[in-house]
């Protein structure tokens, strides 16, 4: 067995993984209590914290485990406070933790369900939503003909429904009917993809731990109940005291404020989705961590970068960009990557990164073609790509900003707030893209094939086209610059001639 520790944390507890990565099973599974501080500030349960994760590097020591790693929801905090409060949980560990954003939540728990949930092949090739239930906000993903399609965040604001539940309690209006309406308005955005939707589909249900517990056998990681079942249960649900619930669902009193939203955004979603069938699952987090690290050991090959490039083609559609050009600019400039392995020391990760820049960087032309990639770096820092850390999307970000005629600059905010890992790599890609992008300047992929060739300080790129490039070749001696500052090699175009 090659096992494995996931430990992940989120506000409200703890939860530990021992896994067997070859067989992609759970040979243990621990969760901590609730945090006795239940506003689920991760400072104010520092020592719960440290004490649970403590307890859990014992019991992966007495299982053999030697790779244990630790993970945590950032959702509620910013970035000084998720760093402080990784250096007090290593002091108190030994642990260093990474911190996943709502993107990254978003990714692993749509791989987990494409790799874990039983047939889901099956169940994907029709019209298929994963809807991930959250303490702030929830997902909703769709896949169809088995391949994932796209994904929409909805911000539930949770302690704006908790007070809104409590204040109608103390009124005679029906908090029933308020919440409705709340809950109504986070879905306005989602009205109109869904407007004219006919087609009857499915509905995966995440991270709904109270349907979950009751429904879920104990042997199994899914439980398939029908419409009629589920609106059976929702009357009864709206229409019940908190004591009733309570019981039913064996809840302490401080979460049983939640169920009602949450049944009331299951019952909305399940008519704007026209689903016919509802399966509960309890696959999680925690299962696409697993399955990452799987396959960073060779364990596992899936696809787990499809998703992240259907995100960024998504958002390029979105935005109006030229399919055509893109994807020969993302092939120029993979070629370039490939080939000068042994100068830019960049890994696959980066590749990805650099594939993804190729894809967004010109969004910004949607708002105005003058200085368009400052517009498109606004937009991808207010636009999260899926399956990305918040440094990842930052990355793209900065490489699409210095994508085309501005360099990067110490005396530039932006550049500045960079670590200097992360300035070199912005560096090192925007400089490639430029030279890919100059090779289609006229939009028109003139250029389809390269060939380089690293002599010295000089670098020669043949470009195979039969046409007039004067305008690449123009472009591509203004944008060269940034590659020379940064690798200290002097990059040159030449043409050479296709035979027909």
């Amino acid at each position: 067995m090659k096992l494995c520790g996931i430990i992940y944390m989120t506000p409200r507890r703890i939860q530990l993984s021992i896994i067997d990565l070859k067989k992609l099973i759970k040979v243990e599974d621990v969760f901590s209590n609730d945090f006795s501080n239940k506003n689920y500030q991760y400072e104010q349960n520092i020592g719960e914290i440290a004490q649970a994760i403590n307890g859990y590097l014992q019991l992966a020591k007495d299982y053999g485990v030697k790779n244990v790693k630790l993970w945590g929801n950032q959702q509620h905090l910013d970035t000084i406070r998720a760093r402080y409060l990784g250096e007090q949980i290593y002091i108190r560990t030994g642990l260093r933790i990474k911190w996943l954003s709502t993107s990254q939540l978003t990714y692993y728990k749509a791989t987990a369900v494409t790799v874990h949930l039983d047939n889901f092949e099956k169940l994907s090739l029709t019209s298929t939503y994963l809807l991930s239930l959250g303490i702030e906000r929830a997902s909703l993903s769709q896949f169809d003909k088995q391949k994932f399609i796209s994904t929409w965040n909805i911000d539930l604001g949770s302690a704006h429904i908790g007070e809104i539940t409590e204040a109608m309690k103390l009124s005679a209006s029906d908090s029933v009917e308020v919440v409705e309406d709340y809950i109504g308005s986070k879905l306005e955005h989602l009205n109109h993809i869904f407007t004219d939707n006919k087609r009857s589909s499915n509905l995966v249900l995440q991270d709904a731990s109270v349907l979950a517990r009751k429904f879920i056998p104990a042997d199994q990681t899914s439980y398939t109940m029908n419409i009629t079942a589920f609106q059976e249960l929702y009357a009864t649900v709206i229409k019940s005291s908190d004591q009733y619930l309570m019981n039913y669902f064996d809840l302490d009193e401080n979460d049983v404020s939640s169920i009602i939203p949450y049944f009331i955004l299951i019952d909305k979603i399940i008519t704007m989705l026209n689903a016919k069938k509802i399966i509960i699952t309890n696959i999680a987090v925690a299962d696409g961590l697993a399955i990452e690290q799987a396959a960073k050991l060779g364990l596992l090959k899936p696809d787990l970068d499809g998703i992240i490039l259907t995100s960024a083609e998504n958002l390029a559609t979105r935005y109006l960009t030229s399919r055509a050009h893109r994807k020969n600019v993302s092939k120029l400039a993979l070629h370039l990557f490939d080939q000068l392995k042994r100068i830019h020391h960049l890994g696959k990760r980066e590749r990805l990164l650099l594939k993804i820049a190729c894809t967004v960087a010109d969004i910004g032309n949607y708002i105005n073609q003058q200085k368009h990639y400052r517009h498109s770096a606004y937009i991808l820092e207010a636009t999260r790509i899926i399956g990305l850390s918040n440094d990842e999307n930052q990355i793209i970000a900065e490489v699409s900003r210095y994508h085309s005629s501005e360099s990067p600059e110490t005396n530039q905010p932006h550049f500045q707030k960079l670590e200097p890992t992360v300035q070199m790599k912005v560096a090192k890609l925007a400089a490639i893209l430029r030279l890919a992008d100059a090779l289609d300047d006229a939009r028109e992929q003139k250029i389809q094939k390269i060939s380089v060739s690293l002599q010295n300080s000089t670098m020669f790129i043949y470009a195979y086209s039969n046409q007039n490039i004067a305008l690449e070749t123009w472009s591509f001696n203004n944008k060269s610059s940034l590659f020379k500052e940064v690798f200290g090699i002097n990059p040159i175009l030449k043409q050479r001639r296709q035979q027909k």
